[in-house]
Parts: C-alpha cells; structure tokens; sequence
C-alpha cells in the first residue's frame, strides 16, 4: 500500500514539474488568433500574408514584446467560408482568444466575420475588400485596407486619366474590357468598374466572369480577341491570373495595358514565373515609398523591415501581400494594443476608435483612422487607399501621384516583340 503511495505522489510530483513550466510559458506569451487560407487554392496568399503578421511580431517581440508578454499566434486555416466559420468558432470557444487577425479572402470573411460579432471578439482584418463586410453595423470588425469600391475607382480612373492620354487616346476613344473571377471579390470590384468606366468616358467592350478553379481560359481570350480591348481590367487569384497570362502567350493576344487588382501581379510569383514578360503589367499594391518622405522614425522601421524581408526572402520584392500583413499588423501592435492596455475585446475596440495616424507613419504611405460606430461603414480604415504600381526592367515602379516614382510605360510590348528581347 505504502508503495502505491509513493507511486502515486512521484506521479502528482512529475505532473506538476511538468504542467508548472508550461505554465509558465502561457504567462509569457499574448495568445492572437491567425486566421487564413493555409492550405487550399489560396494557400500561396495565405503564406504571404502570415509572413507580414511574423515579422511585425517578430520586431515587437524583439523589443520585449507587449506587457511583457511575447506574441504567439494560434493559426486557424480557413481555406473556404465554411471552414472560415468553423475555424473561426474554434478559436474562440476552444482556444479562448479575444483577439483574431488576418482573414484574406472576402468570401471567407464576409461568412466567418458574423460568428466574431455574435461572440464580440475583435477581428482585425488585414486584406478582403468587400464593400459590404463592413456595412453591417458591426462593432467588432476593423479592416485595414482598401475596399472594393476604391479599387474598381482607382483602376477606372487611372485608365481614363492616365493609360488613355499615354496611348493618345481620349476616354471614349479607349477600349476597356473588365474580366473577373466570379467570388465575392471579383464580383464586387468588377460591378464598380462597370459602372465607373462608362461615367468616366471609356467605352466597355466585354464584361466577363469566370470560375477562378478554371484549368483553361482560352474561350475567355477568344472573346477577349474578337472585342479587340486597349485596357483589360482583371480581379483574380494567383492560379486564374497566372493561367490567363500565359494563355495569352499561346494564343498571341496582344493589347496595350493589363491591370489588376493587386492579388497577383504584385507577387514574386509573378516574376518568377514569367521573367521578362512581366514588363508592363500594372497592379493595384501597397509597398514601401521612398523613405525621403516619411518621418524618421518610421523611415528607420521602414530601413529594418526592409532588411528583415531581404535576409528572409531572395526575390525583387517580398510582394505585397506581405507588406499589407506587416503594415495591418504593426498598427495594431505598435498603436492599437499598447494604448487598450490588454486583449479585452471592449478596450481594444475603443483604442482602434482612437487612433488617427498620418500616412507618413507608415512604411507604405497609407494612414489609420477608422470609422465609428453608426457610420455607413463602420469598422473601415477611413485613410485606406491602394497604388497602381507597373513592372518595369523587372523592377515594380510605382505611378500614382502624389508618390510616382515614374512614368508609365504603354502599350505593353507584343509577343513578337518580347520573344526578340530575350
């Protein structure tokens, strides 16, 4: 009998030596939900996005992170809207957090955003672009970025005022074709388009969707040959996006200017997989500014998030994707949480209400104030804005004004033309 005592107390003993460091550990870290598309058709956007949330953990956590406390995310993978639910319920009744971040796929967070609320968790979205997940009335949804309607303007407007007279074009002289993946947001973007196009002069050829799961999009390319655009207007995906271009390729389908919306062409992907037939192609994306017109302080970050991204990733640019995930992540780390004080849901959501930051705060020339409750778009970053960005000498140059580093290059070299420059 005694022995079993013995036994027993060695095994409460062993537990405790176990159970007291782990924790402990608990202790030391600040438990932040990650929800993304790990795995999937969107797993490549999903990566990038992360790799953003890492590294402006990383350099907080290299300052000694918040309170004290290292920042650790608990990932979850939401690689459909219905996983984005089911994830999105688990992490906020298993793993008990209060904070979730990340979301990418409008889809995905239109459906999972409604179990957050119900819940009244704070979720901090750093990439979908629906216009209507924020029109809702919620109270605890925070996104970042632009929104599909600045999109669809940014790309309609910079085609009439800026593609246009480059081609020595009038607007109603240009030919535009819109084509888009037919999810929530390539619907959404692709209906602003539609309707800013025409206000704005240009006359729209071909009004196009198709399944972004599509393994051959040479039908599109055909109607996309018979309209005979100037400008074709894409919302897609890495996989949609790559095939399309290179089918364009294979077919010898030539036009003067793409330009998407900042999912792909922004990407290393985009280079790595076609090189030189980069050059040309324009796209919607945040990245660095000239650091000549930020403050010091945030120039310095701007100087070690760009070296962090260097030593990490050997590519002419990280890519967007990660610089949205940084900056949508740091702003949270750096500005929001310190002045909530902890993780309660209500107090973070009264520090986002406070922060009214400047553009030249931030590594990517975008600034932070976002709209209260009772405005049509509540939750929304009221300084969000996107730039259009055109690959030139296989280097992205970016063309929007007030930050243009460039000029823009048109019309886009012909197949001939790029297979004699290689």
């Amino acid at each position: 009998m005694k022995r079993n005592h013995r036994i027993l107390a060695g095994a409460v003993l062993l537990a405790l030596l176990v159970f007291l460091p782990l924790q402990g550990m608990a202790a030391d870290t600040l438990r932040i939900g990650l929800l993304l598309p790990y795995t999937g058709p969107l797993a490549m956007e999903g990566k990038q996005t992360y790799d953003g949330f890492q590294l402006a953990a990383d350099i907080v956590n290299d300052r000694g992170g918040l309170w004290g406390k290292k920042i650790e995310f608990i990932k979850g993978d939401s690689v459909s809207p219905e996983a984005g639910i089911s994830e999105m319920e688990r992490l906020i009744t298993v793993e008990k957090l209060d904070l979730i971040t990340g979301g990418y796929s409008s889809s995905h967070v239109y459906a999972c955003s409604e179990v957050n609320e119900k819940y009244k968790k704070v979720f901090w979205v750093s990439t979908a672009v629906a216009e209507n997940i924020v029109t809702r009335g919620f109270k605890y949804i925070f996104r970042w970025n632009a929104y599909s309607t600045q999109f669809g303007k940014i790309k309609t407007e910079f085609t009439a005022n800026k593609i246009a007279p480059a081609l020595g074009k009038k607007p109603q002289e240009t030919r535009v074709a819109i084509i888009h993946e037919d999810s929530l947001w390539g619907t959404t973007t692709a209906d602003i388009e539609k309707v800013m196009a025409p206000k704005l002069g240009l006359k729209v050829v071909l009004a196009e969707s198709y399944s972004n799961k599509a393994v051959d999009l040479s039908p599109l390319i055909m109607k996309l040959k018979a309209a005979k655009p100037d400008v074709v207007l894409m919302t897609g995906y890495v996989n949609d996006t790559h095939l399309f271009w290179r089918q364009c390729r294979e077919m010898d389908f030539n036009f003067a200017a793409l330009l998407e919306n900042g999912a792909v062409i922004g990407h290393p992907e985009w280079h790595k997989a076609f090189g030189k037939d980069v050059n040309g192609t324009m796209t919607l994306a945040m990245l660095p500014v000239s650091p000549t017109i930020l403050n010091p302080k945030t120039r310095d970050l701007q100087k070690d998030v760009l070296a962090r991204f260097a030593k990490k990733f050997n590519a002419p640019s990280p890519g967007a994707l990660r610089f949205t995930g940084f900056e949508a992540a740091y702003l949270l780390f750096n500005d929001v949480l310190p002045l909530a004080g902890s993780l309660d849901p209500e107090k973070v959501r009264e520090a986002a209400l406070k922060i009214d930051r400047s553009w030249k705060d931030s590594i990517l020339g975008v600034g932070a104030k976002f709209a209260p409750p009772g405005h049509p778009m509540a939750g929304q970053n009221l300084q969000s804005t996107n730039f259009v960005q055109q690959w030139q000498n296989e280097k992205l140059v970016c063309l929007s004004d007030p930050i243009a580093e460039g000029k823009i290059q048109v019309p886009m070299p012909t197949w001939d033309q790029r297979a004699k420059m290689k």
